[in-house]
């Protein structure tokens, strides 16, 4: 990374050859143009665009895996090829290689902003940047080390058991440097997320952080984010930082962190079609409270390269652009493609992509939910989280235990794998969840979690997969 190139970013410029007065208009929020109309590529136009899904080398395999991290789209890993290969040289030289380099960093921030539907305080917004690192984990421990000057015994940290261990452990951790005190937001009486009543009752007005996920990577349940940022903001400390992971809510819905009004929201792109990366978002406000860990002499205000340590993977940054090119081609019908790779998707593109990505998978996990439904109330099976397709209610991301005797998690996924169907066992970072489930951490559960690019025949394929090893 490079002084020069991060300077112009603080500083609100534009690296050469980057962004447009468009893009800027975008970063502000603007909807598309009110005659635009949505078309949407089929489902056959999507699969098509991801090796893993249509390659023969691939022997037909079906990836129900997706929230461990999703397949990619071509024009993803061929970016990645072609910046390692034309642009692969440090940031801020002022040479043309360089400034190409620049153009594209400054653009993935971008995409992830757009993305993540942050809005500059100049239109109205909270303002905010987006942190980019190896993942999620990574980001959300460095951000917790930031705050070991900033509290001490008399502060409360609220956290949510239901979520995956990135934003648990940092949070635990900081209470025990700190001697601040701890309170666990537990799972509700049915394993759920957790009961937002309970929540009210650990709330204090010495609460300076609570954290939590938006969507459980294990139950799959949409927690109510808005309604929660509400009571948190009414009985917590006013400087209360609101600490989302979102890993599992992204690959599936539309973020809206300014809507939502959170003080730091983390998700994972490679689980989002795009390269192995994590972004954190922060609002100007929370960034305010806090100094990145980056070297001394760089200025504080100089975000994101503050927290950036090391600086982010430029060729990821070329993988994120691309991703951006593949949301903007799923409302272009396939004759349009040919204009959807080369500009950077608006915010109104990006949230149509979600809703659409949301209806395709509707219908595989509507088959799916009732499937495993059926079986919890025979006895076959124990589903943890909803027993509902209400997508107002859960994502695809199932997990559930065989209650048969002889039959066990790892006997199941077996059974998927011998007909060529990819789902895993295990905690999934999830231990504290599953100890409050009284689930064996060290066995797991079984998960299956489907994205778009997923169809009703590949799910009625596990069922049969399930069936043959559950019924016997």
């Amino acid at each position: 990374m490079n002084e020069r190139y991060f300077s112009l970013y603080a500083k609100g410029k534009t690296p050469p050859g980057s962004s447009t007065p468009a893009a800027e208009a975008r970063d502000a929020g603007d909807d598309a143009p009110p005659h635009r109309k949505w078309n949407h590529l089929p489902l056959d136009s999507i699969r098509a665009e991801f090796p893993a899904l249509t390659d023969a080398n691939h022997d037909g395999w079906a990836f129900m895996e997706n929230a461990g991290g999703s397949q990619v789209p071509r024009r993803v890993a061929d970016a990645v090829h072609h910046y390692m290969c034309n642009n692969y040289v440090q940031l801020g030289a002022g040479y043309p290689h360089s400034d190409r380099a620049d153009a594209t960093v400054h653009r993935a921030h971008q995409l992830v902003k757009t993305f993540a539907g942050v809005r500059p305080c100049s239109a109205g917004g909270a303002g905010g940047e987006v942190i980019l690192g190896s993942s999620s984990t990574q980001l959300l421990a460095t951000l917790a080390s930031c705050f070991d000057v900033l509290h001490s015994v008399g502060d409360e940290i609220v956290v949510q058991r239901a979520g995956h261990e990135a934003n648990i452990g940092p949070w635990v951790n900081l209470s025990k440097r700190s001697g601040a005190k701890l309170s666990w937001w537990y799972p509700g009486p049915n394993g759920g997320a957790g009961e937002i009543a309970d929540l009210e009752q650990i709330l204090t007005k010495d609460t300076k952080i609570v954290a939590l996920c938006h969507v459980s990577n294990l139950l799959g349940e949409i927690i109510d984010l808005p309604r929660i940022v509400t009571v948190i903001r009414s009985r917590a400390a006013r400087d209360c930082q609101i600490i989302v992971d979102g890993v599992a809510f992204a690959p599936h819905r539309p973020i809206e962190v300014d809507k939502w009004g959170v003080d730091w929201y983390a998700f994972s792109p490679y689980k989002v079609y795009g390269p192995h990366v994590g972004a954190l978002f922060g609002s100007a406000k929370a960034l305010e409270l806090v100094t990145g860990p980056n070297h001394y002499f760089i200025d504080p205000k100089q975000v994101p390269y503050k927290f950036e340590l090391g600086g982010c993977s430029h060729e990821a940054c070329a993988g994120l652009v691309a991703m951006g090119g593949y949301l903007r081609s799923l409302d272009r019908a396939p004759h349009d493609l040919n204009i959807a790779g080369d500009l950077d998707p608006t915010r109104a593109e990006c949230v149509a992509a979600c809703e659409y990505m949301t209806r395709l998978e509707q219908t595989p996990q509507t088959v799916l939910a009732g499937y495993l439904s059926r079986m919890h109330e025979r006895g076959f099976v124990r589903v943890i989280g909803p027993l509902t397709d209400d997508p107002n209610v859960r994502v695809p991301t199932f997990s559930f235990v065989p209650t048969t005797g002889g039959v066990t998690v790892a006997s199941v996924v077996a059974a998927a794998h011998a007909s060529k169907i990819a789902i895993r066992s295990g905690n999934m970072y999830g231990v504290r969840l599953l100890e409050d489930l009284n689930i064996d951490p060290e066995v797991g559960v079984v998960r299956v979690s489907l994205v778009h690019y997923n169809t009703e025949e590949e799910v009625a394929a596990l069922i049969t997969a399930l069936n043959e090893v559950l019924l016997g």
